[in-house]
């Protein structure tokens, strides 16, 4: 076990993971930035719309020697992401970093011409407004505090459209770039950092059952 983050609280959403070949533990980008997290001393909060995977992350860091509560929420919606922020605070007292994990490919691949309205609302929802929703309702705690670190997972994909398949997947993580540099501006001297990671791909779980 680390200390870096000794004292503090990180609220992790996407926290557990799909199911992935019966060859190895399924451990997806978020599952994985939970254990670091709590590896280096800090308390988490698991977030995940499938309470079971949560849990299952849970179960990992606690053998590790970590600390870790569970919460289940639907993060493109306001008032989970609120209660979220309500269940940190009441559970630790702090909310100190905010890893938004939450990100999904649509349903049906294609470019402009075959994106309907409800695959646009669903990608954009999930990927874009779930990250608006969870910034808004922990700021006000790290402002209190003086401080805090939002980061942010976007994608190469933001930058670099290499299938019109994936045009609104793309989009979405465009805007994610985008929001984040918006809030790093508004709150750089609140002693607010505000980030974003843009993988590639990544063998994890998700891919799988994406192909």
């Amino acid at each position: 076990m680390g200390d870096r983050l000794k004292g503090k609280v990180a609220i992790v959403t996407g926290a557990g993971c799909l199911p992935n070949a019966a060859d190895r533990e399924p451990i997806g980008n978020g599952k994985a930035a939970a254990i670091l997290y709590a590896a280096e001393g800090a308390r988490i909060v698991a977030v995940d719309i499938r309470r079971e995977a949560a849990e299952e992350t849970k179960k990992r860091i606690e053998a590790e020697g970590g600390i870790c509560s569970v919460f289940e929420a639907d993060v493109s919606k306001s008032r989970d992401c609120n209660a979220i922020a309500a269940h940190c605070l009441k559970t630790y007292g702090r909310i100190d970093i905010l890893h938004n994990n939450v990100g999904i490919m649509p349903p049906k691949p294609g470019g402009i011409l075959e994106l309907d309205d409800e695959i646009w609302d669903l990608v954009m929802n999930v990927n874009l407004r779930s990250i608006f929703h969870t910034s808004r309702a922990v700021i006000p705690q790290m402002l209190k505090q003086g401080g805090g670190c939002i980061l942010n997972i976007s994608s190469i994909a933001a930058v670099r459209v290499g299938n019109p398949q994936t045009f609104i997947y793309t989009v979405s993580k465009a805007a994610v770039n985008q929001l984040t540099r918006c809030l790093a501006i508004e709150f750089a001297d609140k002693r607010i950092r505000v980030n974003c990671i843009m993988p590639g791909m990544i063998d994890s779980p998700t891919i799988y059952h994406s192909l």
